[in-house]
């Protein structure tokens, strides 16, 4: 074959038209992905996701959970993973394994590539894109009931590219009751009909709080912006999660508030509000 007969071809097309299979097969494996976003930090999203994630596990669901906040990875500092266990790679297949974590929950996330948890990651955003696609198409995730993807603020990289590759994630807004957070939680709101994605509902965090001397309820913001979302874009409110101590205690600690305080009004809150998701996506 001469130079003339040899065909253009762009290796990087090639890599990237081969993962996208492998991504299309690695999800038709997962019969539910609930992709977790907010147009805020700071406001519980990633709290409710590794909450929702343990929820699930917990009646014996198969599960996992992808972080896919790469510059900030949380998840595993909040489910008391260590950040010094790396994922099984088998070189021949190009396919790696994502760390087993707490009642059997498949976990993947950037933290446990970093060299030591104060490294940053300094990586603009195709680099970042295609991490997040390595995590969807090379992990060997099997068969799962749920996976729960936990992105990063905003509508920016990682988020435009988990809406482009799952087709058929369900989406879940978290937002708090403070006007900042609704006025940002409002553009993934459109974003996610832009895109023709399934809006499971959204979620108020923070909601409240009950005085732990008097217990009178007190609005730790003005109430009804999360009711006003709901009804302008016609999405329902699954649920609105109180303020407790103890579960920002229990974030930092490792361990999520469902099973350490299963009793506390937030626990009962989020289970209800996860009884409702699985309504809508079993019934």
């Amino acid at each position: 074959m001469s130079e003339e007969e040899i065909p253009d071809v762009n290796l990087k097309e090639m890599m990237l038209d081969e993962r996208t299979k492998n991504i299309k097969k690695n999800m038709e494996k997962i019969k539910h992905k609930i992709v977790i976003i907010s147009g805020k930090g700071g406001v519980g999203k990633t709290t409710v996701a590794i909450n929702l994630a343990m929820s699930l596990a917990s009646v014996g669901l198969r599960v996992g959970i992808l972080d896919v906040d790469i510059t900030g990875p949380n998840v595993i500092k909040m489910l008391g993973v260590s950040s010094e266990l790396k994922p099984r790679v088998d070189s021949d297949a190009k396919r790696f394994y994502p760390i087993d974590g707490p009642l059997k929950l498949k976990v993947m996330s950037m933290a446990f590539l970093t060299l030591n948890p104060d490294e940053p990651v300094i990586w603009r955003g195709p680099m970042k894109m295609s991490a997040v696609r390595q995590f969807l198409g090379d992990a060997e995730w099997g068969e799962l009931d749920y996976l729960i993807c936990d992105l990063p603020p905003g509508t920016s990289d990682e988020t435009l590219d988990i809406l482009q590759l799952i087709p058929d994630e369900n989406v879940i807004i978290v937002t708090t009751p403070q006007e900042v957070a609704l006025m940002d939680a409002r553009k993934t709101i459109k974003m996610s009909m832009v895109m023709e994605r399934k809006i499971l509902g959204i979620i108020e965090n923070m909601s409240g709080f009950n005085c732990p001397h008097c217990g009178e309820y007190i609005d730790l913001y003005p109430p009804g912006g999360a009711e006003k979302a709901s009804k302008d874009f016609n999405i329902p409110l699954i649920g609105k999660i109180p303020f407790e101590t103890e579960v920002s205690e229990q974030g930092d600690q490792g361990l999520p508030f469902i099973l350490k305080y299963p009793k506390s009004k937030s626990a009962k809150a989020f289970k209800e509000t996860v009884n409702k998701i699985r309504e809508v996506l079993e019934k």
